[in-house]
């Protein structure tokens, strides 16, 4: 007579997206055998829902219909509105979609993986002030949430995954799904022929990055050249040039130290899980260390690091790295979770042949030498946009990733050694066994 709840196992990602059950022995009665048992019962007759179905009253007199609930007892009275039938809003689909819209010269029609949060907020906003991107289709997992970013933010179509990878009229794909998924989406399209563009990280263990590695090395070769961008963007924010443009021409090695105020994120959460999101220091640190890579300019020969021990509260979440490159600069990143978010998020310093330069959560830069500080502020820009812009302009014409697939992969190695560093107390050549 009541709506009841699902049953055990609900609002419990490990149970409902990775499959973990509750042994019967413990938990009879989960959201899944839940639903076994009235399918049971509905195949065996022992229910029968036709009764529901059968009190029908035009719209119009929905007010009979309500009375005849009060007086009868009945369970239901459905309520018909003109028409015979609902039809949903329509889906562009096959021929018909691709007719839907025809792309002016030079445009790139891009398609987009995912539709979360970070998408619906960073990424479809900063696709569609891009000149010369026409949004062509939008796969998510559900079709609902699909077809939600369709209408809002303009797509052509809303289809599923493997039809973006297979769609002649895609030029370009861009993977903003989760973590455990970025690999296998760009392996497919690398394979396909189809520029691609990964939010971080890259993969999230060294078999996944293998496979990547191994795709990318059969594309080389073909026309058009391999075309892999990851989203990185914190190097392309206006206050990472300009600080860069400051130690221009150094002549000795640099010391960078980044401090992150990440926060507290809980265990249950999915990016702390390493089967979907690979945890914090590979699914978010590997920002801060391709930042690092990106001021120095030179490659990672070395990581050492270490973490406060896991507990009820945190895992893992409170790291300091250190990396050394081969000009013999060296850099430190803190990720840590146990601050106050009243602390600014990120703080980034660099000390070089007598000056600093220091970035505070990209609204303040401050440029010391010779006794004098020069101070800029501004709204925040982490470089969300200038990264699209780039990047779709490399894509138009062609041309190499903004970021070298060399340091793509070195990026993911380096966050792969600092959990290798943490775990066995050593410091670890990233890329060597």
């Amino acid at each position: 007579m009541l709506s009841r709840s699902y049953g055990p196992g609900r609002y419990d990602d490990q149970y409902e997206e990775e499959g973990h059950d509750y042994p019967i022995g413990y938990v009879r009665w989960t959201e899944k055998r839940n639903m076994e048992a009235f399918l049971d019962l509905l195949a065996s007759g022992a229910i029968d829902v036709v009764p529901f179905l059968e009190r029908r009253c035009p719209v119009e007199q929905g007010g009979v219909a309500y009375q005849e609930l009060k007086s009868t007892g009945a369970y239901t009275v459905l309520l018909e509105y003109p028409g015979r039938v609902l039809i949903p809003m329509p889906v562009a689909t096959g021929a018909a979609a691709r007719a839907a819209h025809v792309p002016s010269a030079g445009e790139l029609r891009v398609s987009c993986i995912g539709a979360g949060s970070f998408a619906r907020a960073v990424t479809f906003p900063a696709l569609r002030k891009t000149r010369g991107v026409a949004l062509h289709s939008v796969a998510t997992a559900s079709g609902i949430a699909s077809e939600s970013a369709r209408r809002l933010f303009g797509f052509t179509r809303a289809v599923a995954p493997a039809d973006v990878l297979q769609d002649k009229d895609t030029d370009a794909v861009f993977v903003l799904s989760r973590h455990d998924s970025h690999a296998q989406y760009v392996v497919a399209a690398l394979s396909s022929h189809k520029p691609v563009l990964v939010e971080k990280p890259l993969a999230v263990n060294s078999q996944q990055l293998e496979e990547i590695r191994e795709a990318y090395q059969a594309a080389l070769g073909t026309d058009p050249a391999p075309f892999l961008m990851v989203g990185y963007n914190r190097r392309f924010a206006p206050f990472t040039e300009r600080l860069r443009a400051f130690f221009a021409g150094r002549q000795e090695p640099m010391v960078v130290s980044v401090r992150v105020n990440a926060g507290y994120i809980p265990h249950d959460h999915w990016v702390q899980q390493d089967s979907s999101g690979g945890g914090r220091i590979v699914g978010e640190l590997c920002h801060f260390v391709d930042w690092a890579r990106c001021v120095v300019g030179c490659g990672i020969t070395s990581v050492a690091a270490n973490a406060l021990p896991d507990g009820a509260r945190y895992n893992r979440d409170n790291v300091v790295a250190t990396f050394t490159f081969q000009d013999g600069s060296i850099a430190t990143v803190s990720y840590l979770a146990n601050g106050d978010r009243a602390v600014p998020k990120e703080q980034f310093e660099v000390f070089c042949e007598g000056k600093v330069g220091r970035i505070i959560d990209f609204c303040t830069l401050e440029l010391a030498r010779s006794g004098k500080t020069r101070r800029t502020r501004s709204g925040r820009d982490k470089g969300h946009q200038r990264e699209i812009e780039v990047t779709v302009e490399a894509m138009r014409r062609g041309g190499w990733s903004p970021s070298p697939f060399e340091e793509l992969v070195e990026v993911s190695e380096a966050t792969f050694a600092v959990e290798e560093a943490i775990a066995r107390g050593i410091t670890v050549q990233p890329g060597r066994d």
